[in-house]
């Protein structure tokens, strides 16, 4: 009966929908018997469910603030950054800023969350009130924390020799504190070295308000898009749907996903286990290995070809331009919802005390050729082979078993989790994922999710350049 009217759906999907996108095969025969699937299907959700534990657990551990090595605060940066240059666009225009220094004081407040944040406000706030912190403060500092106590002293050096200090505790201080050292060192120095940062600062708050404004206009934008699509959607001029996959399939699909996590979670964790010491281009080894395997696993297990490139999504559609031009569309489309995403985080943060973060900072606040590897992964890699993964095997293969509504949403949540942001970040990341799986049910194709998550990746690569 399943196969029967899933026949009936494909023909009248053909005599109603004509100039629709290509429209899916109809469901191959079972290559398994319902026994065989279930408990492949239950297998890999396991497998599944494990690995998400791991990377939480992980990123517990690896949480800044969290490990006995002290590494700069990237988000308190960054803010500390758009702050001065604030004060600075403010007085050289001559605005008064008192009051609004007094308000970003108490906001940057949020963003500490140690005992080393705190010793890196004081020096914020000594910018900004244009007084260095009082000894009271730097004792207090001393006296709660004692590995605070070699920061203070060359702060107390800094100050009393004028921005001189020995090059061997500066590099250790300006490793521990980043940008709040440069800042540090420039109260403390000439002139020059004041405008240098102040210039830093200033271009950081050029950046941050010019992206703030044109992300708000694309947003309009996409508001306008999203509301034109869900009303060609309800005339039935917008069709949304998969394959009709029978569950045998769906538990092949779900089998290759389990496999590409894991191979790609715990090969590379043992090694570091074993303190082995492999080259930095290594390290993408295991990650081609658990992709080839996992996407191939359906054919090994039995799937036809036909069926395996229509269930996954790798064909052309309507023509790459085509698809691409859906990618950009649907991406427009999700900025509205990805506004209600970071309200949505920034609850998440007020209750936690956590703010999303991403290892790639590091890369892009830092110099040389790792930046273009970061944004050849963000940009290349990530899209390709993320939608693969995720909008080729995990959602189809979950929209076999739970529908699809239920496919994307724990598809989306399996995507965002893993993700190092931390659970601020997950309700953006969510929205992003079910954008891209919305994009799949749409075009069938993984061209145009591919192209929206290429682009978002691209976009975030561009402004992190322009901010550091």
């Amino acid at each position: 009966m399943r196969a029967i009217a899933g026949k009936a759906m494909f023909d009248h999907r053909i005599m109603n929908h004509p100039t629709d996108v290509p429209l899916p095969l109809p469901a191959s025969k079972p290559v398994l018997s319902p026994r065989f699937s279930l408990m492949g299907a239950v297998l890999a959700v396991c497998v599944i469910v494990l690995c998400v534990v791991f990377v939480l657990h992980m990123q517990s551990a690896h949480r800044p603030g969290g490990g006995a090595e002290v590494r700069p605060n990237r988000m308190l940066e960054l803010m500390a950054r758009y702050t001065v240059g604030v004060k600075e666009l403010l007085r050289s225009t001559k605005q008064p800023d008192a009051a609004l220094m007094q308000t970003v004081q108490q906001d940057m407040a949020k963003f500490s969350r140690t005992d080393e944040d705190a010793l890196r406000l004081l020096v914020l706030k000594g910018w900004l009130t244009d007084a260095w912190p009082a000894e009271a403060e730097l004792d207090a500092m001393e006296a709660k924390n004692a590995g605070l106590q070699e920061d203070v002293a060359t702060l107390r050096q800094l100050k009393a020799m004028h921005g001189e200090v020995h090059a061997e505790a500066w590099n250790k201080f300006r490793a521990r504190h980043g940008w709040i050292a440069e800042l540090a060192l420039a109260q403390t120095s000439n002139e020059g070295a004041r405008q240098a940062v102040a210039q830093q600062g200033m271009k950081t708050a050029v950046v941050l308000i010019g992206v703030s404004f044109l992300g708000m206009c694309a947003a309009v934008g996409g508001l306008v898009v999203l509301i034109l699509g869900i009303m060609r959607w309800r005339r039935g001029k917008l069709y949304l749907s998969l394959s009709l996959r029978s569950r045998a399939e769906g538990g092949l699909m779900l089998e290759g996903f389990a496999i590409f996590l894991a191979l790609f979670l715990f090969p590379p964790w043992l090694l570091r286990q074993m303190s082995v010491l492999l080259p930095g281009w290594a390290a993408y080894g295991p990650a081609l290995i658990a992709l080839f395997i996992g996407l191939t696993w359906p054919l090994l297990r039995g799937m036809q070809r036909p069926q395996w490139r229509e269930a996954l999504g790798l064909h052309r559609g309507r023509g790459l331009w085509r698809e691409m031009g859906a990618g950009v569309l649907g991406w427009l489309a999700s900025l509205p919802l990805l506004v209600l995403g970071m309200i949505a985080a920034s609850w998440i943060m007020k209750l936690t005390g956590e703010f999303p973060s991403h290892p790639i900072v590091e890369v892009f606040a830092g110099n040389g050729w790792a930046k273009l590897g970061a944004i050849l992964l963000a940009v290349v890699w990530a899209p390709i082979s993320e939608e693969m993964m995720f909008r080729g095997l995990l959602f189809p293969g979950l929209s076999a078993w739970a529908r699809w509504v239920g496919g994307m949403v724990l598809s989306a949540f399996v995507f965002a989790v893993i993700h190092p942001q931390g659970w601020a970040g997950v309700p953006a990341i969510m929205v992003l994922a079910g954008t891209f799986c919305l994009l799949r049910l749409w075009r069938q194709s993984l061209i145009a999710p591919m192209t929206a998550h290429a682009l978002n990746n691209g976009l975030m690569c561009v402004a992190m350049l322009l901010l550091w």
